[in-house]
């Protein structure tokens, strides 16, 4: 098998997630850091313009989106379990559930306390993919609305936690630690010592804290962004196929020309569909520079439609 390959840069909490899962599970890779904001005249050729961070590749595979590259990661081996047997629902619901609650809201608090510290660059080129205006000017005024959404997140995390386990499903880490976790290491990481006074939380949640970070990033090394084009040319990317009954229902069959779009915020891609299942969506991407690859998508959280493809 091919290297795992990590699109990333280190402030990006997905990214962190993503990271400290390999951790879990003992996995060693190649970390290729891209830019925090686009331009990534490197990285686009391989992913048809997706901006969301991180991308995890396997050889010409490029999973996007953390949902899906978690899955990925459990099928590889190695130590720990991401999705404990038995409880493999159970993780993904409490994950989905705690990003969607606390995500924005820690993002939002803690970039409001960081004026003058963020490019206006970051700002604009975010605007659009978030549909919020992250000017900290704009964000610091409504700091208590974000402190009460996110600490009501908080407080259940820590009911949780409440009857003496080690992590949210039990006495081992799983994902749904790790949903829980990056949206709070962000904000402690760059919300500075007045953020981190602002969400003091439980004992019982400050320990558990400190037990996700503590398992680390496992063991990896430096990867420039044309070595990874060459491992994405020289590899041929595999030929899923599967439908659904989604697929049947609107009329989208396996070789059409669709788009993949965030059903939250984000940008949609386009490619030849392959693959449409109850878990995963797959599209080719043709780039001159790199060849052939495919687009993984989880089919939660994402919209599948035709497109008009454009005249080359």
């Amino acid at each position: 098998m091919s290297e795992i390959i990590l699109h990333h840069y280190q402030l990006s909490p997905y990214s962190e997630k993503i990271r400290l899962a390999l951790g879990l599970k003992g996995q060693s890779w190649r970390s290729v850091e891209i830019p925090v904001w686009t331009p990534r005249p490197k990285l686009t050729p391989m992913t048809g313009g997706y901006r969301r961070t991180p991308i995890l590749q396997i050889g010409a595979e490029f999973y996007c989106d953390t949902l899906l590259i978690l899955r990925v990661i459990e099928t590889l081996g190695g130590s720990g379990a991401l999705y404990p047997k038995g409880k493999e629902g159970l993780a993904k619901a409490f994950g989905w559930w705690i990003e969607k609650g606390s995500f924005m809201n820690a993002v939002c608090l803690t970039i409001g306390n960081m004026d003058g510290k963020i490019p206006q660059e970051l700002v604009e080129e975010r605007r659009p993919l978030f549909r919020v205006n992250l000017d900290p000017q704009v964000l610091l005024p409504r700091r208590a609305l974000y402190l009460q959404r996110l600490k009501a997140h908080l407080t259940w995390l820590s009911e949780v936690l409440s009857d003496g386990r080690n992590f949210v499903l039990g006495q081992n880490p799983s994902a749904a630690d790790l949903s829980a976790y990056h949206p709070i290491w962000f904000a402690r990481q760059n919300g500075g010592p007045e953020i981190v006074d602002l969400i003091a939380f439980a004992e019982v949640v400050d320990a558990w804290y400190a037990r996700v970070a503590a398992l680390g990033h496992g063991k990896h090394t430096e990867m420039t962004p044309d070595e990874a084009i060459e491992v994405a040319r020289v590899n041929q990317p595999g030929e899923p196929g599967g439908g659904s009954s989604e697929a049947h229902s609107v009329g989208i069959r396996r070789g059409d020309w669709v788009s993949v779009t965030p059903d939250d915020y984000g940008n949609p891609v386009h490619g030849t569909l392959l693959a449409w299942t109850a878990d995963e969506i797959v599209i080719r991407h043709d780039d001159p520079s790199v060849g052939k690859v495919n687009l993984h998508f989880p089919t939660v959280g994402f919209d599948l439609a035709h497109a008009e493809k454009e005249a080359a």
